[in-house]
């Protein structure tokens, strides 16, 4: 599963990033730290509002309210302190 998680983070998601880096002149730092929080949390966010709405739950809401916004938001601010 690490493996296959690996695999695709190089093949997929780095190199989407270095072309949006080039297109908007993101720094590389930058864009690794807040729009590779993203990627990762993506998933995450997205099968949890898919719960919610298509496939209802009690976990979905809890889960939209906390923990998926949260982990984004808080990467992303940090990592925009710690750029300066």
């Amino acid at each position: 599963m690490f493996y296959m998680m690996a695999v695709t983070c190089d093949e997929f998601l780095v190199p989407s990033l270095n072309v949006l880096c080039e297109r908007t002149g993101i720094p590389e730092d930058v864009a690794g730290a807040t729009l590779m929080a993203a990627g990762c949390n993506g998933p995450e966010f997205f099968s949890v509002v898919s719960s919610t709405f298509i496939q209802p739950s009690t976990v979905g809401p809890g889960a939209i309210l906390g923990s998926a916004p949260f982990n984004l938001m808080m990467i992303i601010a940090f990592a925009s302190f710690a750029v300066g």
